[in-house]
């Protein structure tokens, strides 16, 4: 009658399995004998698997249903359901006999709770013991898995684990939810901030979201080539800047890649320049002969730069195919220490991979499996993560070529999962695409005088485009939706707010100075 427990192939052999058998009759009788007030108290937490003898659960679950159908638990409404004994389950054991002893075996249903919360902590410790021996046993077997793919499906299997036995919360009043809510609103006036959470470091993301809000998921997305990594990069520096602690991942980059962005940035150096050390910077027609290096004062920019990202707590992390399970384990270490963990940003999602329970299904299965568990890992934490996607083709084949949200429709449940969506959009690359192709031609039917006149219109859009950005807010469950200017420089591939001085300070204020 025992439960289907595996004690693997190498680890049962000097262990005994947690259980407790004896706490599991009693809750039973306790079912049996005061059945409303003890299924009241035990329902929320306990389920049928937990549960180690077989038998006991089979029971526990035909009382829950009996309970859930506004019927009364006893004796005689359970039996009924064991007239027809399966002998695979019950074996010799007598129905009638067996539950005649869970009824004298009862306790109060003020000590049920106590033994439904000791069955659960045992079921754990059996669903742990289980995984650490597979884990084991997966080790002894080098041939099939690699260690960092072992280490992959252990921490997603204790990931799964850990969100499916977490006992349930109290219920709040909504009185206590509005005071708590006036209560950090106090909060952030007394600390001199109108936002909710940490500023995203650009007043106009700020003004329409609020800020960045603990346990919140904000999606960013794009077309390739808009800017969706140097606005991250920039989120991420400027949020660092205000004394913050950033973990960046990045699937698509190296460290000194990122680093060459935002030194670019800092420096206002061509980004070029500072990948090879060279002057980019001087007309094609000065030219000589190769590009000359960087001038002293242009070393001296990126000398100042080094020394100001010393005082900034962002952390770059760029292992290829992160799951889920390897930003949790990371985050969770960050967020233990002493410094904390304040923000993450991930560059980009669809570089992500799922668990090995997912892999080599549908990729909307497995994007769905990453959006759901990076939300809950935003609540788990208590920190904003700010998630860039790329979307979809749909966009290029309008003739307005600004996103819309169901461009993000590749991405699981990315859509309906995040708290805040954000869609990236620099008209001026698109038009400086569409005069470069040499697209803008002269139509059927049209005269000189009106092909003149539509140039010129292009001409002044293209002009008129020409170092700027939006970020169309087009979800936002705690505020309004609206669109965010911002100025993009191309040199330095960086956004500014538009009421930013473009010489202004690249990644916010400095800590040195505050």
């Amino acid at each position: 009658m025992n439960g289907d427990f595996n004690p693997g192939l190498f680890g049962g052999a000097m262990r005994s399995v947690p259980n407790n058998t004896s706490c599991e009759c009693a809750l039973l009788g306790s079912v049996l004998m005061q059945s409303k007030k003890t299924m009241e108290a035990v329902e929320e937490i306990l389920r049928p698997e937990h549960f180690y003898d077989r038998l006991n659960g089979v029971i526990y679950e035909k009382a829950l249903m009996i309970y859930n159908e506004g019927r009364t638990v006893d004796p005689f409404t359970i039996i009924r359901h064991f007239e027809h004994p399966d002998l695979d389950l019950w074996g010799e054991v007598d129905p009638k006999v067996y539950i005649s002893k869970l009824a004298t075996a009862y306790v109060s249903d003020r000590l049920a709770y106590d033994y439904a919360r000791e069955i659960r902590e045992t079921a754990m410790r059996r669903d742990l013991m289980a995984l650490c021996q597979q884990t084991s046993d997966a080790c002894c077997k080098p041939e099939d898995q690699k260690a960092e793919e072992i280490l992959e499906g252990h921490e997603a299997a204790l990931m799964h684990l850990a969100s499916g036995n977490t006992e349930t919360q109290p219920n709040v009043t909504f009185h206590e939810a509005l005071c708590t809510a006036v209560t950090k609103a106090k909060e952030a006036v007394a600390r001199g901030s109108a936002l909710a959470g940490l500023s995203w470091g650009y007043k106009s993301l700020d003004r329409l979201t609020n800020g960045l809000v603990g346990g919140n998921m904000y999606v960013l997305g794009a077309r390739p080539a808009m800017g969706k990594t140097s606005l991250g990069l920039g989120i991420g520096l400027r949020i660092a800047s205000n004394g913050a602690r950033v973990l960046f991942w990045s699937g698509e980059m190296t460290a000194d890649q990122l680093g060459a962005r935002g030194g670019a940035a800092k420096s206002g150096l061509n980004l070029r320049s500072v990948f090879s050390g060279r002057r980019w910077d001087v007309p094609e027609e000065a030219m000589t002969g190769e590009q000359p290096p960087l001038e002293d004062w242009q070393w001296a920019a990126l000398n100042r730069a080094c020394d100001a990202a010393y005082h900034l707590a962002l952390e770059t992390d760029t292992r290829g195919g992160l799951s889920v399970a390897m930003l949790r384990s990371r985050a969770r270490r960050m967020k233990r220490s002493k410094k904390g963990l304040d923000a993450i940003v991930l560059d980009y999602v669809q570089l992500m991979r799922g668990s090995p329970r997912v892999r080599g299904r549908l990729r909307y299965e497995e994007m769905t499996e990453i959006s759901n568990e990076l939300k809950v890992l935003a609540k788990e934490l208590d920190v904003p993560v700010i998630v860039l996607a790329q979307l979809n083709r749909e966009s290029e084949k309008r003739e307005n070529k600004r996103p819309q949200m169901q461009d993000l429709r590749d991405t699981g449940a990315l859509e309906q999962d995040a708290d805040v969506i954000g869609l990236i959009h620099r008209e001026h690359y698109y038009l400086k695409k569409e005069a470069s192709s040499g697209e803008l031609t002269r139509r059927d039917r049209e005269s000189p005088e009106q092909f003149s006149l539509r140039c010129q219109e292009f001409n002044d859009r293209l002009d008129k485009a020409r170092g700027r950005g939006d970020v169309h807010i087009v979800k936002n469950r705690h505020g309004p939706e609206g669109r965010c200017r911002m100025l993009f420089d191309d040199e330095t591939t960086w956004f500014r707010d538009e009421s930013e001085d473009p010489r202004s300070p690249a990644w916010g204020r400095e800590l040195a100075d505050a």
